[in-house]
């Protein structure tokens, strides 16, 4: 305990320093601890090294970015968490990415490099991350230096709070308008259909509990709505209020193509998230509605003009409207067969009054 708090009062300094871009934030952050290093909270768990942090960075050529990103983060940890742990996950680099990390790999032991043979997406790499996570409490971050670790501080605080996961909100973007505009756009769409407080989904720096990491699966693009899975599992999601740098080094990884792999995932959460255990209800109405559709003009086409190929159209949508209805049907079964018996839902604690009952008859064994 008294080695951790030494290692705590020697990072202010440095804190202070690689705050410089920030200085606010790194105050009150340091700040905050101060005050609550006493307290039975998740920040003073962390700061007296009775709970470990893991920070989570997948990364795609940033090779310009890593030296400085790996001093501050060592900074952060310094003040926030001494035991820590961080997962680079190197998504196919093709610049000296790799052996930048090699270098931290061989000069400390809290460091764990994961190299994918090619480029997978960032979505596997946060996947292969959780999926070997150790920390009570898991940061996910970008490389590129615009998250910042001097924000873990209000995180962990907003943590504090009782959510298990925080999402970031770049209230303030250091971004181009082609970017900013269609992701506020985005963002307002995903929040008012799940109806989550969420301005900012697809901001890279989150915290969470590390059993919400490790419950959590994505794939493809869907590391932008990892606050949606959490919400559906019943997990409490918030948000924080974050700075945003501009990016120093490198170039975006996304272009404009996201707009549109960002509509196609956001249509298929909501047929995973929301339809998952019921998939009938999701393909009934639009097949009973196409097929309603194709007798109506079969009947208008036979009474009102016999000649016209407009009962064609009708017969097609007859035909078209069976085959969605039976993909549901189809589903449902798929789902029933995949379940094996499993229950649709989750428990996360079991208060049994009959293991009390037994516990009081003293017929409990040590």
């Amino acid at each position: 305990m008294s080695l951790v708090r030494h290692d705590f009062n020697n990072a202010r300094s440095v804190l202070s320093d690689s705050a410089s871009a920030n200085p606010a934030a790194g105050v009150s952050n340091a700040a905050y601890f101060d005050s609550r290093r006493s307290e039975d909270t998740l920040a003073a768990r962390l700061l007296c090294g009775d709970a470990l942090l893991s920070v989570v960075v997948p990364l795609l050529n940033e090779e310009e970015s890593l030296d400085e990103l790996y001093r501050r983060l060592k900074s952060a940890f310094a003040c926030y968490a001494p035991r820590h742990e961080i997962i680079f996950v190197d998504d196919g680099s093709r610049d000296g990415s790799y052996r930048k990390l090699f270098g931290f790999w061989e000069a400390d032991p809290n460091v764990t490099v994961l190299r994918f043979r090619r480029n997978f997406g960032k979505a596997a790499g946060l996947t292969a991350a959780f999926e070997r996570v150790r920390g009570d409490v898991v940061i996910m971050m970008d490389a590129d230096l615009q998250d910042q670790p001097e924000e873990f501080g209000k995180l962990i605080a907003k943590l504090d709070e009782g959510y298990d996961l925080v999402s970031g909100w770049k209230q303030r973007r250091h971004d181009p308008a082609h970017k900013t505009l269609p992701s506020k756009l985005f963002n307002r769409t995903v929040s008012r259909h799940y109806k989550l407080n969420i301005h900012d989904f697809n901001c890279g720096l989150k915290i969470m509990r590390g059993n919400v990491a490790q419950d959590i699966r994505i794939y493809g693009d869907w590391h932008r709505f990892i606050p949606v899975i959490a919400a559906s599992k019943g997990y409490r999601v918030g948000e924080c209020v974050i700075e945003h740098a501009p990016r120093v080094h490198g170039v975006s990884k996304y272009g404009a193509k996201r707009l549109i792999t960002g509509l196609m995932d956001f249509l298929a959460t909501i047929l995973v998230v929301q339809f998952y255990h019921k998939p009938l209800q999701f393909f009934g109405p639009f097949g009973i509605i196409a097929s309603l559709l194709g007798f109506f003009l079969i009947i208008l086409s036979l009474v009102l003009a016999p000649s016209s190929p407009g009962w064609i159209a009708g017969m097609l949508l007859v035909f078209a409207g069976t085959n969605i209805f039976g993909m549901g049907l189809l589903g449902e079964l798929i789902v029933k067969a995949a379940a094996g018996g499993k229950p649709a839902y989750e428990i996360t604690e079991s208060l049994d009054n009959s293991r009390r009952r037994v516990a009081s008859n003293g017929r409990t064994g040590a």
